[in-house]
């Protein structure tokens, strides 16, 4: 059993085969590897408890303040005022019932995220090659390695072609290590250990294949669990910003709640009512205290977090996967993409339109009188990992694939081809060569077959081939195929160059041999822009965001589908990897603002245009796919993986994965994270004036020698009934009409600056004067002695809660008026208003609730009262947008 051996570096590779019951050649099959799977367990580390309901719900009574409270109600046990301790106790419980619910909502919307992130790997299952989480791998899967793969569980290696891994993570080694398969003797130490891949590591080149030895705990990963438990919950900058904004507003509070205290106390005594010291004392210590419980804003982090993670979650049906939080609120702020062509500007689906061999190129001949298509084809077939299986399943790199189904239409195809010449090694394309290489079999001698950029190519060859013989390549023919190249080029053709050479002593290829070359021919392909891209440029370029295209193919290609894109503008320019090179990091920086295509980029490189548009103060998403990428999309303000062709490497550093690799997925994306930015400081600027509302119309009239307007238990009320539902309904308002007609947030802005202090203070002040006028209103009309003050009470709640509702849908925009707004684009906020809207009234209508609230029957005049003076917020709201917008037009 697997959970036997401890030295699998020992064995050799059909040896570990054998301890694990597995087949090197196809795998495990179906049935066993699901068996394997319920004994074995899923192929994960255990992670931390989860918080219970119930821990969640006793956590809701830590607050200070909250527990002032409960101790107050015990005190007004004592005191014989059973209805208020119990009433202000049941709504401190329905608090922490809504409190359990957000945080609880918050934790699932969370795992739904960390579930969409699951990495994939590519395994052998019963003789075919299949995409299965790896999570559900188990002893005996045969997994196969690619440049960029994340290593997903213990490996003996069994194949390895230049396979080279970084073990940084598991042993500190900075230099990536050289793989091998022959076994090693048994005191080798783990960082030794060539035969060997384990789990937290990943391919930085080459390929192979490994048997798969130890999963979830049984991996050396997991003997050193403790020291890799899963990071609590990320903390957003914009959440700390509004921790720190509800403390300092918690103090203010707390200063003002001490001043109403000491008010109320201070007129006591200089004008008595007739009432007993300590009542008068309880009424005023409920009063401010339940008025710092319903007035500081301590919910604010736990509903953004909330709001955070359900937009994220929207967006993810939108194909981007946010793995890192705060990258929603710097979506809002991104002035500059710096994307790839190929995937995300295009469809990533090359398909060969022109094959030209070097005879066609240099003596004018049909391809059917030329015998060179042959080489060619061969080539183009034999130097390439992709295949197509016989149900038409592709699989490999796009360009690869695009010429095996190009060989594939031929009267020979690629199969074919590769059963008649095997081969024998290879050397793997690198970004740095840009070529590739393999050793083939070839009518008794060894070739060695080249591909790649054809300018580096063309420049090792030194003969062609013509009319089925080799001749010396001459300086004129060279101008002349380069010529040809660039008349394919500047078609928006991706060209490739082909080319071979016999090899006397057959063994393992270096880069060296890769000189002297027999030029074959060319062949160019088309990966045609995606149709919904350039929308999406112009939709981006209206939100004051600008586009860069940063890609590995040369100028002329890049140019044809920046032109065919509307990239480029009058005097933008576009930019090659040598003139790159040759600028300073200033003049960079000087010119880079007129650059809108890098050509032939280095993957180093592109981590230097980052940085120069940084100096610029510029807000920089960045998109990627490959291992080299990781630095530049690890700088960059927001680095996006590609989901489709990205490898685990970029996909771990990354901020945001692309599930389709569209650009018009970044510029989506872009709109959603604008839209969650605004959400939240919907919610903020709406609370924040409910609260200060709050304190204004319990602070002006105990400073003023009154009573206050409101009981302690209507206080907590209408905390409950505003602070809850409807602002978590205003989270999830889709974008507003014209919010990528924006500028780009600063990213240093807050979520409440000076003019939203302005709005704050502007509805904070209307709600006062409209409850007060409720309140004084109540106090006019004829009643018994006794009842004036329960029905200006009842008035002054009813104006409160329902100016308070009524300016949650006015919040919906701080620019448009209620009657521009599609109420049928938010039917949650239409729902959480309606039911806070009946329980406030039913605190009226209802008998038992009116002794239950201290509240009185109103007549048909006192609700109108009531309800006017409660559209007086709401009116005069609507009317500072309308001034607003109106003065901002002149402007």
């Amino acid at each position: 059993m697997p959970a036997e051996v401890t030295d699998w570096h020992v064995l050799t590779a059909d040896q570990a085969a054998q301890a694990v019951a597995s087949d090197l050649a196809a795998g495990l099959a179906e049935g066993e590897a699901a068996s394997r799977l319920e004994r074995f367990g899923p192929n994960v580390l255990p992670e931390a408890a989860k918080r219970t309901l119930l821990a969640m719900f006793l956590g809701q009574f830590k607050d200070v303040l909250v527990l002032v409270l409960v101790a107050a109600c015990g005190v007004s046990f004592l005191l014989g005022e059973i209805t208020d301790a119990v009433v202000i106790l049941a709504i401190l419980v329905l608090n922490a019932v809504l409190g359990v619910f957000q945080e609880h909502k918050a934790d699932r919307a969370l795992e739904a995220l960390k579930k969409m992130s699951v990495p994939v790997c590519e395994v052998l299952r019963g003789g075919r090659q299949l995409q299965v989480p790896s999570q559900d791998l188990v002893p005996g899967d045969v997994v196969v390695l690619r440049d960029g793969d994340a290593i997903p569980a213990d490996l003996r290696l069994i194949e390895a072609y230049n396979l080279q891994i970084d073990e940084a993570s598991l042993t500190g080694e900075s230099v990536a290590v050289e793989k091998s398969t022959g076994p090693l003797a048994a005191r080798t130490t783990l960082a030794e250990r060539a035969d060997m891949a384990y789990a937290g590591t990943h391919v930085t080149y080459g390929r192979g294949r490994g048997l798969v030895v130890a999963t979830g705990m049984d991996r050396q990963i997991g003997h050193i669990a403790a020291l890799l438990q899963e990071a609590p919950a990320t903390v957003t900058p914009l959440q700390r910003n509004l921790a720190g904004l509800g403390k300092l507003l918690g103090v203010l509070t707390l200063v003002t709640c001490a001043m109403v205290f000491v008010s109320g106390l201070l007129w006591s005594l200089l004008r008595p009512q007739g009432q007993p010291m300590l009542d008068v004392v309880q009424r005023l210590f409920m009063t401010s205290v339940s008025l710092a419980v319903a007035a500081i804003p301590e919910g604010l982090p736990a509903v953004t977090t909330i709001v955070l993670a359900l937009g994220v979650y929207r967006m993810s049906r939108h194909h981007a996967i946010v793995r890192r939080l705060p990258a929603v609120e710097t979506l809002g702020c991104a002035t500059c993409i710096c994307t790839d062509k190929t995937g995300t500007l295009t469809e990533n689906r090359m398909t060969v339109t022109k094959a030209v061999t070097a005879e066609q190129i240099l003596t004018a001949r049909r391809w059917a009188d030329c015998p060179g298509r042959d080489d060619l084809l061969a080539v183009a077939a034999l130097c390439n990992d992709a295949r197509v299986d016989a149900h038409g399943r592709r699989f490999g790199e796009p360009t690869e694939l695009a010429l095996v189904e190009y060989v594939n239409t031929q009267p020979t195809g690629s199969e074919e081809l590769r059963h008649r010449h095997p081969r024998v090694d290879e050397l793997p394309f690198s970004s740095a060569r840009k070529l590739m290489s393999t050793l083939n079999r070839v009518d008794g001698r060894t070739r060695l077959m080249v591909k790649g950029a054809p300018d580096v190519l063309l420049h090792r060859c030194t003969h062609v081939l013509i009319g089925g013989r080799v001749e010396g390549l001459s300086d004129r023919q060279k101008d002349t195929i380069a010529r040809e190249l660039t008349a394919m080029a500047g078609s928006a053709l991706r060209v490739l160059g082909f080319a071979w050479r016999d090899l006397e002593e057959p063994g393992r290829i270096e880069p060296a041999d890769e000189n002297e070359l027999v030029f074959v021919g060319l062949m160019g392909l088309i990966d045609p822009p995606r149709p919904q891209v350039r929308r999406a440029l112009e939709e981006a370029r209206s939100a004051g965001i600008s586009t860069v295209m940063v890609t590995g193919d040369n100028a002329a290609t890049a140019r044809a589908i920046a032109e065919q894109l509307g990239m480029l503008g009058e005097g933008e320019q576009v930019v090659s990897s040598g003139e790159l090179e040759a600028m300073t990091d200033q003049e960079l920086q000087q010119r880079i603002g007129h650059i809108r295509v890098f050509a032939r980029v280095h993957p180093e490189q592109k981590l230097r245009i980052v940085q120069a548009f940084q100096a610029r103060g510029e807000v920089v998403a960045v998109t990627g796919d490959g291992v080299n990428d990781a630095p530049a999309i690890k700088r960059a303000d927001i680095g996006l993986a590609m989901g489709v062709t990205g490898t685990d490497v970029a996909k771990e550093t990354a901020d945001m994965v692309l599930a389709d690799d569209n650009y018009a997925t970044i510029v989506e994306a872009i709109e959603q994270g604008r839209a969650i930015f605004d959400n939240i400081r919907k919610f903020v600027l709406y609370l924040l004036a409910c609260n200060v509302g709050e304190v204004l119309v319990v602070f002006i009239p105990i400073l003023l020698g009154f009573a206050s307007p409101l009981a302690p238990v209507q206080i907590l009320l209408i905390n409950l009934i505003t602070d809850g539902l409807p602002a978590l309904a205003l989270g999830v308002d889709p974008p507003e009409p014209g919010v990528m007609r924006r500028r780009p947030r600063k990213a240093r802005e807050g979520i409440v600056g000076a003019l939203h202090l302005s709005v704050i203070g502007f509805n904070a002040v209307f709600i006062a004067a409209a409850v007060l006028l409720s309140f004084l209103a109540g106090k006019q009309w004829d009643l018994p002695i006794g009842q004036e003050d329960r029905v200006a009470e009842t008035m002054a709640f009813i104006t409160l809660a329902l100016a308070e509702l009524s300016r949650a849908y006015s919040f919906r925009s701080e620019t448009q008026n209620f009657w521009r707004i599609d109420p049928r684009t938010n039917p949650q906020l239409l729902l959480a208003l309606g039911i806070s809207a009946v329980i406030a009234v039913a605190t009226v209508l209802g008998s038992p609730l009116r002794g239950v609230f201290g509240t009185a029957w109103l007549t048909g005049q006192q609700w109108a009262v009531a309800v006017g003076c409660s559209l007086i917020p709401f009116a005069a709201f609507e009317a500072y947008k309308a001034v607003r917008a109106r003065t901002t037009q002149v402007r």
